[in-house]
């Protein structure tokens, strides 16, 4: 899909975090916008925003761990801008620090609006861009879905189905006009899940931080080239993705190296989870 003017887009988690700059980096390339988050979620601003650059932005609040508000939604979406031709699922939620100290009510809420709701929006809109024959669905996963993350388990399992879920759609899907990404940002500053905290808790040197700008960058990119997968990080960590493939043990132990284990320990304190 290299021209993407005029297209239509449904951006979850458009208000707060990575959304409003995966917004803006699809309202530039003159995508019109279908944007939703929690009922309260501040996205009046960044929709009068858009509109300004001349693409049509409509907004409508959902609560993505309900079935029926993911099928309301679609319906929303595809009535007030048009058939969708590129759905983006990047709302997400995360708890840190230990996972003994995670709840029940914790683990059913990441996997509902990590996964869950991931593969069942896809599943509503997907027939539709089949029978378009186009349609791009890009999936915001995380390094975390990659490599093991101390500290951040559950928040690692649900992005590791992400990463998962897309390769499997695009193997379901091979020689289909529809392309299936998933993008793996490493620590993201100023906004969002690390955001929140790097002025308390500097990410490890090894891996360093991106600006969100970066990460709006890489879904229109993403889109443009049918890319798979894109790792959006400053240093390179395909190697360390490889040798987890490979030896998994060692990397284990990298993971509980005394700087990593600092890391996350300070992380859950800034968190107050430890």
């Amino acid at each position: 899909m290299e021209e993407l003017r005029g297209l239509n887009a449904l951006v979850t988690g458009a208000g707060g975090g990575l959304g409003g700059y995966i917004a803006r980096a699809l309202a530039a390339e003159g995508v019109n916008l279908a944007l939703t988050d929690l009922p309260g979620a501040p996205v009046d601003g960044l929709a009068a925003e858009l509109r300004s650059r001349g693409v049509e932005v409509m907004q409508e609040p959902a609560d993505l761990a309900d079935a029926d508000e993911r099928q309301r939604l679609a319906a929303w979406a595809a009535e007030s801008v048009g058939p969708l031709d590129i759905l983006v699922n990047n709302a997400g939620v995360e708890f840190g620090g230990s996972f003994l100290h995670t709840t029940e009510g914790e683990l059913e809420t990441s996997v509902v609006v990590n996964l869950l709701a991931v593969m069942d929006l896809t599943r509503i809109v997907l027939p539709g861009m089949l029978a378009r024959r186009r349609g791009h669905v890009v999936n915001i996963a995380s390094l975390a879905g990659k490599i093991p993350t101390p500290g951040l388990t559950s928040y690692s399992a649900t992005k590791h189905g992400v990463v998962g879920f897309t390769h499997a759609m695009r193997a379901e899907n091979l020689g289909e006009p529809v392309g299936f990404s998933a993008i793996c940002p490493g620590f993201v500053s100023r906004v969002g899940m690390y955001g929140r905290f790097e002025h308390l808790v500097p990410a490890p040197r090894m891996v360093g931080t991106v600006p969100p700008e970066s990460v709006g960058d890489a879904v229109v990119r993403a889109i443009r080239q049918n890319l798979p997968e894109v790792i959006v990080n400053r240093r390179p960590v395909r190697p360390l993705i490889l040798l987890n493939a490979v030896a998994p043990r060692l990397v284990a132990r990298v993971g509980r190296a005394r700087p990593m284990r600092e890391f996350a320990e300070r992380l859950a304190q800034a968190r107050g989870r430890l």
